[in-house]
């Protein structure tokens, strides 16, 4: 009898403090932006890495997650939403914070997720107010975007480069030839 009463009390202690507890932290939202991502390709024969063609990259997502969690990503987010002034009056008194603590900070509010058995990426952020969260995992997502879109540019501008010099050279052999058929 004594046995039952004690596991009572100590079970409504347990429930009564989580009860508290849960009252007591305050309140936290998740927002959470999804992107496809897909491996750069060249449609130039020649100018793609042979030994990658066609094959599956295991460490392309994990890659990925650490260019999105880099600080040239979320330096370019920091900036566009001027976090160093909004979560200075927050967390810092009003005084402005440095750019390497807002990145910290920031990554500490992301999280990365595959989404299973698809190409696509699930950036989720926290924050106390869900119009923020929501900020961020956007900001976060079209600058990488970005970021993408103008490696794919630089790989096209490669291309045609590889191109040009391509028939450069078969220009410089019709000449050749053509002087030589001229010749004769």
């Amino acid at each position: 009898r004594i046995r039952k009463t004690v596991i009572l009390a100590v079970f409504l202690l347990v429930v009564i403090t989580a009860t508290l507890v849960t009252f007591i932290l305050p309140e936290s939202f998740s927002s959470t932006a999804r992107i496809k991502i897909e491996r750069d390709s060249s449609d130039i024969e020649g100018f793609t890495k042979p030994n990658f063609v066609g094959m599956y990259d295991p460490y392309f997502i994990q890659t990925e997650f650490e260019v999105i969690q880099s600080e040239m990503i979320l330096r370019q987010v920091v900036e566009s939403l001027d976090l160093n002034s909004v979560w200075g009056k927050k967390y810092a008194g009003g005084e402005k914070l440095k750019t390497s603590e807002t990145i910290m900070l920031l990554k500490g509010r992301m999280d990365l997720r595959p989404v299973r058995n698809t190409s696509l990426i699930a950036i989720s952020v926290y924050s106390e107010d869900p119009n923020e969260a929501a900020r961020l995992a956007n900001a976060i997502a079209q600058i990488y975007k970005e970021h993408r879109l103008a490696k794919g540019r630089q790989l096209m501008t490669g291309g045609i480069d590889a191109l040009k010099v391509q028939f450069d050279e078969q220009e410089h052999k019709v000449r050749e030839k053509q002087k030589e058929v001229d010749r004769l």
